[in-house]
């Protein structure tokens, strides 16, 4: 279930947008022993790393690397991208006035990795716009200045996004999207 951020100044900004240090200091970090495939230790040290948005109560996990600093950087990545999913921010939808934020111009048919620190903004802000377009892909893409299919195909490359979105769209009657075979 989303989150509703509430109407804050333009000033404010999302937790997924924070820049490293201000996000991790709303954040509780724990470093872990995991355990491999069959129960063996993988992680004989505490290199597993799970890192919780106190706020929210969201938390990413990483335990794939033997290296701590490198299970961090994945559970960053990993929080800001459950960030971006669930928490959504009221937006007002006027077709003629709306405008995505200058940079997402710079991503034509939203071409990004999801290594790419705009990308939580990025589908925070598709989901942000599906929203208010009440979930209608063709009036969102519209208002992203996009074509349906490139919206489909963005929304297709992330398991999760789609999920969310397809979540949203059943929760209000609507047939799910279905992936087309490219």
């Amino acid at each position: 279930m989303a989150t509703m951020l509430p109407m804050k100044p333009p000033g404010d900004i999302p937790p997924y947008e924070l820049p490293e240090d201000k996000l991790l200091a709303q954040c509780r970090f724990e470093a872990f022993t995991s355990s491999g495939p069959g129960g063996q230790r993988r992680n004989r040290s505490y290199a597993a790393v799970r890192i919780t948005h106190l706020p929210t109560g969201i938390s990413a996990s990483a335990t794939d690397s033997r290296s701590q600093r490198e299970n961090r950087i994945h559970a960053i990545r990993a929080l800001r991208h459950k960030l971006a999913l669930e928490l959504r921010r009221e937006i007002e939808i006027d077709p003629i006035s709306y405008h995505p934020p200058p940079w997402f111009a710079e991503y034509p048919k939203l071409h990004m990795s999801p290594k790419n620190p705009l990308y939580p903004a990025t589908i925070a802000i598709v989901l942000d716009v599906l929203k208010a377009a009440h979930w209608n892909v063709p009036a969102a893409a519209s208002l992203l200045r996009l074509s349906s299919s490139a919206l489909i195909r963005f929304l297709g490359d992330d398991g999760q996004l789609w999920a969310t979105v397809n979540r949203h769209r059943s929760e209000l009657g609507m047939a799910p999207l279905t992936k087309r075979e490219r």
